[in-house]
């Protein structure tokens, strides 16, 4: 957490319904797991220090996991210097996971970029744009998933060229 004073002051905040400008909430069923999310908006900024100049709305966003009877809850909230309905926070957020997962997820995961001991000068920068130049061949290539893909062409100079060119 790395505004904890913010962090309370939107935990006190969003626990108050009668603070809420607008709600949502979804049921998905997906891969053994149901979720239940719900994001709440509030207009409400008394309370939220001043400094934070520009913020319109407060979002909370509660996850309720359930993954073969092991329930997990978690709670995320944001500040938003738009004014909009809790429906298109939901849409927002789930595109910006999408990203995540996406992008983020296949490079720390399938390339261990984490893990990486390069960290020094342009070296990790330049690293990073080299493996999304290849996770966006893979995809121009209509490759899904990413290591299988390196699988299938690490060592294959013709098939890499055809694939660039």
């Amino acid at each position: 957490m790395n505004q904890p004073l913010l962090y309370k002051q939107l935990e006190v905040t969003m626990a108050d319904k009668n603070k809420w400008s607008s709600w949502y909430s979804e049921m998905e069923i997906n891969r053994g797991r149901t979720e239940l999310r719900t994001v709440t908006v509030s207009n409400e900024l008394e309370g939220i220090s001043k400094e934070w100049i520009g913020i319109k709305q407060l979002i909370s966003i509660e996850r309720i996991v359930d993954r073969q009877g092991k329930k997990t809850k978690e709670m995320a909230y944001f500040i938003s210097s738009k004014n909009t309905n809790a429906f298109k926070y939901k849409e927002g957020i789930r595109l910006h996971w999408e990203i995540e997962n996406s992008l983020h997820y296949v490079k720390d995961v399938t390339l261990k970029e984490d893990a990486s001991k390069i960290v020094t000068g342009n070296a990790p920068q330049n690293l990073s744009t080299i493996k999304n130049i290849s996770i966006n061949i893979m995809r121009k290539n209509q490759y899904k998933n990413m290591a299988q893909a390196m699988r299938m062409v690490a060592n294959n100079i013709p098939l890499l060229k055809s694939m660039i060119f």
